[in-house]
This record gives structure tokens, C-alpha cells and sequence, in this order.
């Protein structure tokens, strides 16, 4: 506003110098009429009429051309007024742009910098400045030592052609030491003849957006327990691998490692005692230091060792993994402490040599896992090897899983009595129900074949209700035909079934549903199903004594025998395997032990049961070590469909 008062004021400064000369030119030819009249009169001349004319015209033709020079000046002075005008306008416009191009580079939340051809900083706006934690001025900084080529390369491309140049993605910019993730624009700038006089920069800082990601990248590719590699780790490792040239030529290791009782661990002490647990174990598998090699938690207690390009010789192969098998074995010996608990822990570990140019990678996690499932088999805190029979046994297992779940839905199963007789005169006194399956093309299918399966596929718990509900509608039966001279049947029941929700609840309802006497039944449980989870077990044994259901231990002695558990859990009856029994007539020691186990089970008010009596010799020497037991084995009977059983054994009562 001052600008333009200070020109309407120059203007008016003008129109007043023009009326002055204009005033002048009036004044300088009234004098030229003055003195030219004052001639006349002085010299007594008198004007002819020609020379008035003459004076008169001289003086339109000067008024005339006073007039026209105002007219023309005052146009000037008018046309220059505008321009000035214009002018200061464009000039206040553009300051006002300037002013807001300088705000907004200031403000703007970007790095923005102005090079030259020869790539060296010309300016740049605050945040350039702050975002790489600039000390010290840059302007004139060569951009040509930058760390990064790429970012040097879009910024050269820039002064060589026209356009804008952008590199997609993040990489790491450093200046003056300061390292950083950013993403970089950069375009050329030009003169007005279209010529590249260098370039502007627009970084954007992307550091803590990479961190963000290499963060949700770590904890997707490892364990959030432990920190291992997990599962999609191990597939990338493993795809890695098989794409080396050494796969070619070199056989690989890898070791399928599960921890033995894990889940008894769990239930027994809780899942913070378990995770912890599981974090030893991953330090002490880490301590292996074998390079290279990865480990990797798969999920629950199940771990991965890959140790790459081993030989060139699968003997040789074979030969060392032995060996890191043994070093892992190793590793769970020392006692595991965790929150003041002493736990003796085992592992079950398969082995697959992993043969070259092998590109499955799922064939080869498959392999590890039926190898260390016959592992399992085998008794546990042991070795195996992948081999092809493996594979023809998992697929006999697959088939013996459909055809038993078929067998269970359509009354394929039978169940079969083994008699339990006294000692002394071979009087009945009970019976053990066993489960036997006669498969349509298979014939006979043992027990010991398909029960492990069952437990396997998760069948088992079907299986053992299936026994008990058939146990006691034989049972009624019986009753119900008068031939009830025994005392009751022995069911065994397997660890998962015992300790699945509401055992007890179930077990008592299938009774009373058929109103029987909770005495005719007795269920089994092997030692190792006591310990595997003593607390929980302990507490089922006692709401199953308080419905009246009583209990045996089965297989005394092949397990973790103490009195300590015989103390705290009550039972009824105490059966001694028949490991004890093969050798008993030539092995003193063997009759020593078996005089301890029957004097214990006296101790505690058990009946005692021996298993496996199958000639007088044996009958004989258990007869002078103790006339008040009760036997079973083929001496006796071998286990009997029901029918037979009836004719050979039951009577009216």
C-alpha cells in the first residue's frame, strides 16, 4: 500500500509540472505579444492587417503545439504510471509466492536439497538438515561420495536427462555418519532454454518404518519363545539348501528331535515351568555350535537340527550323524532346573540323511517325523534312522487307522476273557477283558499292533469306552442267566483315557446306566501311567474310589516301582508282570523278587495277581513262595471269546 501512495503521489507530482510549463509557454508568449506590441507603439508603426495574421497565427501554431507536447507528456507520464503500477504489483505478487515457497520448504515434513550439474549441494531446507542429524553446514558437499551407488546413480541420471528419476524402495543413505533408511525423488531443473542447470532432491526418511518391518520380518520367520527359527524359517533354510550346487553332490543331515514326556511336564507343573523348560533346551542345542548348521522350534516340543553338505559319502554321512545324534543325547543328561524342580529329561530323535538333488522338502520333514516316531516305538531316548521300510510300515499304519475306525463303527471288535484263578485250587475269581480284532482280509491283528496305533490317532479313548460299555452289558447278561461265580472283570485303561476331562463323571454313568454293582469292575493302570502325571492321577483314583470303583496295578515292577506311590494311592489289587515269571523256577533272584513284590503287596492289603503262568513248574515254585495268590496264563487259559468262556468256566450261581 505504501508503494502505491508513494506512486499516485509521484503522479500528482507530474500533473503539476506539466500545468507549470504549460503556464510557462502561456506566460512566454503573452510576453512575446507584449513586446511585440511595445515595438509598434514605440516606432509608430502602424500593423498591417497581413502581419496580425501573421502574429496571430504564429501564436495558434505555438499554443497548438503547447498543447500537443502536454497532451503527449501527460500520456507519458500516464503510460509510465501504469507500468509502474503493473510492475510493483508483480512485484508484490512475487514476493508473496516467494515468501510462501520459502515457508513451505521450511515446513514441509521432506528433506528437499538443490544440486548442480556437477552434483554438488546448493541449498537445502531444515529438514534435510535435521533428518540427517547435520552438524556443520553442506552447501558445496559433493554428492559423488555418497555411500550408496544407487542413490548416486538417480541422482547423476537427473543432469543427464530430463525428467524425474525415483528409486522404489528403501536402502541405507548415510551422511556425515549418520545412517538411515530413506526413499529418494530426485528431477532435473532447467533454464529458460530448456537447458539442465541441475537438480532438486526430495528424501523422505524411512528408518523407522524398515525397523517396523525388519521387526514383524524377525517374528515371522523365529519363535517367540525361544527365539529359534521357526517353521517357515526352516522351509526357507531348507529351500535355500536344496537350490545350492553343493546339493548336487553332498548329502545333508537332519535330526527331528521331540522332547520325551512334555506334556506330563505341562499338566503336572504348569506351562511356565514348560516354557521354560523348552528355553533350556533350545540353549543347550544352540551350545552345539556346529557351522554351518541351523536349529529351528517347529511348534510344542519339537525341534529341528539341519546340518548342510556333510560329504560326498553317505557312509561317511552316516558316520557323522551318529555322532551330533550322540552330542544331542548328551545334552539332555544333566538335570534340568527350573524354578527349584529337578526334571530328567529324554529326547526321541529321527535322522534322515538327506540324499542329493533331493528338492521335496516336504518328503523330508516327513521322513525325520517317521523316524522319530519309531523312535517312540522303540522305547523313546533313542536313535533312528529314516529307511524306506519305514515308509511301508507308515503306510500299513494309515491303512490299520481306516480299517480300525471302521472295525469300531461296525462291530468288527470283540472282546476276549483271560480267566484269573486262585493258586491253590485254580477256582475262578476273575477275568481280564481283553480286545481283539479279526479283520475281514487280514485274519487276527494283534494288540500289540493296533493298540500303539490307536493311541497314536487319538482312537484309543473311543476304543477303551467301547470296552467298558460292552464289559458291562456282558456282565449283565450274566447276571441275568445266573452266571456270576467270579468276582469281577479287570478293564485295562490306557494313560490318555484315565486323564481325559471327566473320566470319572463318564465311567460312573456307563455303570449306573446299566445298573450294575460298581464292584464288578476294576480298571488297570500301568505304573508308568501313575507317574506320568502322579498328581492328576492321584486325584482321579480318588473320585473313582469314591463311586466304588476300584483299581490294579498292572505290570508291577516294570516301571517306576516305589513305595512311596503305593502309600498314596489306594488300591485293591497289585498283578506282577510277567517278565518276573519266564526264569523264576532256575533264577533265585528272580524268586527273591518276586517273594519282595508279593510281601509288599501284603504290606499294603493287596490281593495279588501274577501274570503269565504257563506250566506246573512255575505254578509249583510261586505255590511255596505264596499259597494265597491268584494267577493268570495260558497254565490256565489262554484269553476266550465269551462264549467259550461261559462253557469252560461260568457256572450257576
Amino acid at each position: 500500500m505504501k508503494t502505491l501512495n508513494n506512486m499516485d503521489e509521484n503522479h500528482h507530482i507530474s500533473k503539476l509540472s506539466i500545468k507549470k510549463l504549460t503556464l510557462s509557454i502561456a506566460i512566454l508568449t503573452a510576453i512575446i505579444i507584449g513586446i511585440f506590441t511595445s515595438l509598434l507603439l514605440f516606432y509608430k508603426i502602424s500593423p498591417s492587417f497581413s502581419m496580425l495574421n501573421t502574429l496571430l497565427a504564429t501564436i495558434a501554431i505555438l499554443y497548438l503545439s503547447i498543447l500537443l507536447i502536454n497532451s503527449k507528456i501527460n500520456n507519458i507520464f500516464m503510460l509510465n504510471y501504469k507500468n509502474k503500477l503493473e510492475c510493483n504489483t508483480m512485484q508484490e505478487e512475487l514476493s508473496l509466492k516467494k515468501n510462501k515457497l520459502s515457508l513451505l520448504l521450511e515446513q514441509a515434513p521432506i528433506g528437499i536439497f538443490y544440486y548442480d550439474t556437477n552434483l554438488k549441494i546448493l541449498d537445502y531446507n531444515p529438514l534435510f538438515y535435521k533428518i540427517f542429524g547435520l552438524k556443520e553446514d553442506v552447501k558445496g558437499f559433493d554428492l559423488n561420495h555418497l555411500n550408496d551407488k544407487k542413490a548416486i546413480n538417480v541422482i547423476k541420471s537427473t543432469v543427464v536427462d530430463k525428467g524425474t528419476k525415483k528409486y522404489l524402495g528403501s536402502y541405507n543413505f548415510s551422511f556425515q555418519d549418520t545412517k538411515l533408511w530413506a526413499d529418494l525423488t530426485c528431477s532435473a531443473l532447467l533454464d529458460k532454454n530448456d537447458t539442465i542447470i541441475g537438480g532438486i532432491g526430495i528424501v523422505q526418511d524411512k528408518t523407522s518404518e524398515h525397523k517396523s518391518q525388519e521387526r514383524i520380518n524377525y517374528i515371522s520367520l523365529h519363535d517367540y519363545l525361544t527365539g529359534l527359527p521357526n517353521r517357515r524359517n526352516y522351509k526357507d533354510f531348507m529351500l535355500k539348501l536344496i537350490h545350492e550346487e553343493k546339493h548336487e553332490t553332498h548329502y545333508s543331515l537332519l535330526f527331528y528331535m521331540d522332547l520325551n514326556h512334555f506334556k506330563q511336564i505341562n499338566d503336572t507343573f504348569g506351562h511356565s515351568v514348560g516354557d521354560k523348560l523348552l528355553i533350556e533346551v533350545s540353549h543347550r542345542l544352540k551350545s552345539l555350535n556346529i557351522s554351518p548348521s541351523q536349529i529351528s522350534r517347529l511348534g510344542g516340543d519339537e525341534f529341528v537340527l539341519v546340518v548342510p553338505f556333510v560329504s560326498l559319502d553317505k557312509v561317511d554321512a552316516k558316520n557323522k550323524a551318529l555322532e551330533i545324534a550322540y552330542q544331542i543325547k548328551e545334552l539332555f543328561r544333566p538335570v534340568f532346573s527350573i524354578e527349584g524342580i529337578a526334571l530328567y529329561m529324554t529326547s526321541s530323535i529321527g535322522v534322515v540323511i538327506v540324499e542329493p538333488k533331493v528338492l521335496d522338502i516336504n518328503t523330508i520333514i516327513r521322513q525325520a517325523d517317521m523316524a522319530m516316531y519309531q523312535t517312540k516305538r522303540k522305547g523313546r531316548d533313542n536313535i533312528s534312522f529314516y529307511n524306506e521300510n519305514l515308509d511301508l510300515e507308515r503306510r500299513n499304519i494309515i491303512s490299520i487307522q481306516h480299517d480300525l475306525n471302521y472295525a469300531l463303527e461296525n462291530n468288527q471288535l470283540e472282546i476276549y476273557y483271560q480267566p484269573i484263578v486262585d493258586i491253590k485250587d485254580d477256582k475262578l475269581n476273575a477275568m481280564e477283558a481283553l480286545i481283539r480284532w479279526i479283520h475281514p482280509t487280514k485274519g487276527m491283528i494283534s494288540p500289540e499292533e493296533f493298540i500303539p496305533i490307536a493311541t497314536e490317532s487319538g482312537l484309543i479313548s473311543k476304543i477303551g469306552w467301547w470296552i467298558v460299555e460292552s464289559v458291562c452289558k456282558q456282565i449283565i447278561d450274566w447276571q441275568s442267566r445266573d452266571l456270576v461265580n467270579f468276582n469281577y472283570v479287570a478293564i485295562n485303561i490306557n494313560a490318555r483315557q484315565l486323564h481325559e476331562m471327566n473320566f470319572t463323571q463318564h465311567a460312573h454313568e456307563l455303570i449306573e446306566k446299566y445298573h450294575l454293582n460298581p464292584s464288578f469292575i476294576k480298571f488297570e493302570v500301568t505304573e508308568t501311567t501313575l507317574i506320568d502325571n502322579f498328581a492328576k492321577t492321584q486325584e482321579i483314583i480318588k473320585s473313582l474310589n469314591a463311586n466304588g470303583i476300584e483299581l490294579s496295578i498292572d505290570d508291577f515292577g516294570t516301571g517306576y516301582s516305589s513305595l512311596s506311590y503305593l502309600k498314596k494311592l489306594s488300591f485293591d489289587i497289585l498283578k506282577i508282570d510277567r517278565i518276573f515269571i519266564n526264569d523264576i523256577v532256575k533264577n533265585r533272584d528272580d524268586q527273591e523278587l518276586v517273594k519282595s513284590i508279593i510281601g509288599i503287596g501284603k504290606q499294603f492289603n493287596y490281593k495279588v495277581i501274577v501274570e503269565g503262568i504257563e506250566n506246573l513248574e512255575q505254578k509249583a515254585m510261586l505255590m511255596k513262595i505264596n499259597s494265597e495268590i491268584s494267577y493268570q496264563g495260558f497254565l490256565c487259559s489262554k484269553a476266550i471269546p465269551a462264549n467259550e468262556l461261559e462253557m469252560k468256566f461260568l457256572k450257576v450261581s
